[in-house]
């Protein structure tokens, strides 16, 4: 039944009436098979064959398939959703190494296909930025270094102002009505942290600088979660905020982004995740006041218009789909 659901559902988003053939085909063919590779079968599956109730059954089938293909057809109902592609050719090309005072330190790099295959998308952005306000002159230091050399380097300048450098991450995602299954109260548990204490928080990120809502003000909310190491290697707590950008509009939960994507009246499907991530030592004061405000807030004013930019106009594809 799960099977024919998912074929009936594709066939009928697809505006297609052929699944009625493939239901007769599907029963008049597993009958031929009986009647000529099991001769002594051949006396019960004519019977099985004729008999009122089985007859009635495959009208019914038949007459409900009709039914269900007609009213999606009538109503616009969309059981899959269509990718729909960003609007620059990628993310590591669309969002700056340079967004306000913060500035990307670190070099962009292919993830392994195994990773990249468990987040489940091409599309992503993974870099590290400095508040080139309080570094000035580390942050050219920082761009020469290597790999393991800049990742010592800022842990050492994470010891003193540790709000001052963000490891950022921006993953895309469309074409799919699914869980939001990469977040960070997921994700981090499984590397050895605990979640200590979350919160959804609200900021005005700016204003909106095109789109329908130019000149009004970017009010976002988004989660909050500060984490704890719980192994004995390292102690240092973690706080990540993240948010989501679903079909046109900004999100905190991920259970709303899923049901954004449900939405059986959507032909389109998209949502990027941002997610923003302040590593402290243990035994700092839980960052959970007015200066991690302050760098969330300056980081995503400086960064969301540019990645408004590289995201799909919903507007247009909203258009398109009448």
């Amino acid at each position: 039944m799960i099977v024919c659901s998912f074929l009936l559902s594709d066939a009928a988003d697809a505006g297609s009436s052929l699944w009625p053939v493939l239901l007769a085909v599907l029963v008049l063919g597993a009958a031929a098979l009986v009647l000529y590779f099991a001769p002594a079968l051949r006396g019960p599956t004519r019977r099985i064959l004729t008999q009122p109730a089985f007859v009635a059954a495959v009208v019914v089938l038949v007459i409900s398939a009709l039914g269900l293909n007609a009213a999606t057809s009538f109503l616009s109902l969309h059981f899959k959703k269509l990718p729909v592609p960003l609007a620059v050719s990628s993310l590591s090309e669309g969002v700056p190494a340079n967004m306000g005072t913060w500035v990307q330190v670190s070099k962009d790099e292919a993830i392994d296909p195994e990773v990249q295959q468990v987040l489940g998308t091409s599309q992503y952005v993974f870099r590290d930025y400095v508040d080139s306000a309080v570094w000035p002159d580390d942050v050219p230091r920082l761009k020469e270094l290597s790999a393991p050399d800049r990742a010592a380097a800022l842990v050492r300048l994470q010891l003193q102002k540790p709000q001052s450098i963000l490891r950022v991450a921006v993953t895309y995602y469309t074409g799919m009505a699914d869980t939001v299954a990469h977040i960070p109260e997921r994700c981090y548990v499984g590397d050895g942290y605990e979640v200590s204490a979350y919160e959804t928080k609200s900021t005005e990120a700016g204003t909106y600088d095109h789109g329908p809502n130019q000149g009004k003000p970017r009010n976002v909310e988004y989660r909050l979660v500060h984490f704890e190491d719980q192994t004995a290697s390292r102690r240092v707590a973690r706080d990540v905020a993240y948010l989501f950008h679903v079909n046109g509009k900004y999100e905190s939960d991920s259970l709303a982004v899923r049901g954004d994507l449900q939405k059986l009246t959507e032909r389109y499907g998209y949502y990027a995740k941002v997610e923003l991530m302040v590593t402290r030592p243990m035994t700092d004061v839980p960052a959970a006041g007015e200066q991690l405000d302050a760098t969330i807030n300056s980081f995503l004013t400086a960064a969301l218009p540019e990645i408004e930019r590289c995201l799909p106009d919903w507007q247009a594809l909203k258009s398109r789909a009448k």
